[in-house]
């Protein structure tokens, strides 16, 4: 597993156009472990404050909020490729919002918050791509919040098809319901009359 996260994570990192010496990886193999747990498995609580960041080599999270009634909000789901934390948290310093919850089996690379703000904020092997996974990151985000503030939810459920492949084999249903902010038969009547439309 170990092994598997870390071939991931470089040939991620090469992908993205930045290439490391073997001494390199070395010292950032050194640095970052590796992670895997079971479906349901927290990553990170929200009673905590954040102090690592994940990059997902495979498998689902999920960051889910809970409301003033006590209902749970899926705010968004990570899969193979993203980085998943409470940046927010870990900067501050202060408790998380959110708890994030491996949504099926997951293995990935926990990387140390200081690390990577250290690695960020300096000219370090890795800075580059950090800067450009917040920036995806960040764009990313923004595409969520308009496909979620829309009220039609054919809209938002285009949004999981085209940009969330692993999120709709892999995750149940009830969770992709509560991302829509739907209930789950709600979301088997859509899915029945986009099957009857097509």
């Amino acid at each position: 597993m170990s092994h598997h996260a870390i071939a991931t994570f470089r040939q991620h990192v090469a992908t993205r156009g930045y290439h490391l010496s073997d001494a390199e990886w070395t010292a950032v193999c050194q640095r970052v472990q590796p992670v895997s747990v079971d479906r349901g498995a927290v990553l990170l609580d929200s009673a905590c404050v954040t102090q690592h960041l994940f990059f997902v080599s495979n498998g689902v999270a999920a960051s889910i909020q809970t409301t003033p009634d006590g209902d749970q909000q899926i705010a968004r789901f990570f899969e193979r490729g993203h980085l998943c934390s409470n940046l927010t948290s870990a900067w501050h310093q202060q408790v998380s919002s959110d708890t994030l919850i491996a949504m099926s089996d997951f293995t990935g690379l926990r990387v140390p918050f200081a690390m990577f703000r250290e690695e960020f904020m300096s000219d370090a092997p890795l800075s580059l791509y950090w800067r450009a996974m917040v920036l995806e990151t960040l764009v990313f985000d923004k595409d969520l919040i308009c496909a979620k503030t829309i009220r039609d939810v054919e809209t938002r459920y285009r949004f999981l098809v085209d940009r969330y492949d692993d999120v709709v084999r892999t995750v149940p249903d009830k969770y992709i319901a509560r991302f829509l902010g739907i209930t789950p038969q709600g979301l088997s009547r859509f899915k029945k009359t986009l099957r009857e439309l097509t």
